[in-house]
């Protein structure tokens, strides 16, 4: 790594990991109103009711189809985030929302007021802002769901920055 690379990396005192297998090309634009019509399909798959993604056209009309959504859940650094793509930026959260464990990777994006976005989570309807995760509604609950800087580099890598390694990455295997 160079040094303006490094220096660059280690500016806001975070660890950027790279996220494997995701571009920012790859996340679906919520700016984009063509891709608001060909949102990830969600289906319910029985008998245990588990949410499921699909990445079909929402043009199918399949009555098994629970919901639509933008975003995208991986595993990284021991956790698992979900991101959020609005133009060139992109948003990452903690994958699970605060309130009840809901999958916040599924959220509705929202905006309540102009400017500010919102994740709704699909389970129980709490809001989250979507740049530093303060819950919205109910009002006057002090929940947040943890938000993650993401960098976008030239080729739409993506790059999440987090406060220090997890602890898998000092196991060993003998």
């Amino acid at each position: 790594m160079s040094n303006v690379a490094s220096r660059m990396e280690a500016e806001d005192n975070k660890l950027y990991l790279p996220v494997p297998g995701v571009k920012l090309q790859d996340l679906l634009d919520w700016q984009d109103p063509d891709q608001r019509n060909h949102r990830h399909l969600v289906h319910v798959s029985n008998p245990n009711h588990e949410l499921k993604v699909s990445f079909d056209s929402m043009n199918s009309a399949e009555s098994h189809v629970h919901r639509k959504c933008f975003g995208q859940a991986v595993d990284l650094n021991d956790d698992t985030i979900a991101l959020f793509r609005i133009g060139k930026e992109v948003y990452a959260t903690q994958a699970k929302c605060p309130h009840a464990g809901g999958p916040l990777h599924l959220a509705d994006i929202e905006e309540l007021v102009l400017g500010q976005v919102s994740l709704r989570c699909p389970w129980h309807k709490w809001t989250f802002n979507i740049d530093n995760g303060c819950s919205i509604s109910p009002p006057g609950r002090n929940v947040v769901a943890r938000t993650y800087p993401v960098k976008v580099g030239s080729g739409g890598e993506l790059r999440i920055g987090f406060e220090s390694f997890g602890p898998s990455a000092f196991e060993m295997d003998f």
